[in-house]
């Protein structure tokens, strides 16, 4: 057996850097990419079965290629662990599972 998971968004509702705020966080976020926090999101790997566990970051179909995931599973239904489905709704080929 095998498991992975890879965190892809650590972020909260207001993510990092926040619109507006001047703070050291936000600052140092505006200027190296890596301070910056996602939209809740893990990639999890068990033996050859791949999950989203929640799709918060919006840019999901730029992140992974389409048949990439083998279901989503969702923690709770707030904007912020859902948005990247909206796009996917449209899309042909095999229904992938949500839960």
């Amino acid at each position: 057996m095998s498991l992975t998971i890879r965190l892809t968004g650590t972020g909260g509702a207001q993510l990092v850097p926040v619109f507006g705020c001047d703070c050291p966080a936000c600052r140092r976020a505006r200027v190296d990419e890596a301070h910056r926090r996602r939209p809740c999101s893990a990639v999890v790997k068990f033996n050859n079965a791949v999950t989203l566990l929640d799709a918060g970051l919006p840019d999901l179909m730029t992140q992974w290629p389409a048949g990439s995931f083998q279901q989503f599973l969702l923690t709770h239904y707030h904007m912020d662990h859902v948005q990247g489905l909206f796009p996917l709704r449209w899309g042909v080929g095999e229904p992938i599972a949500v839960y």
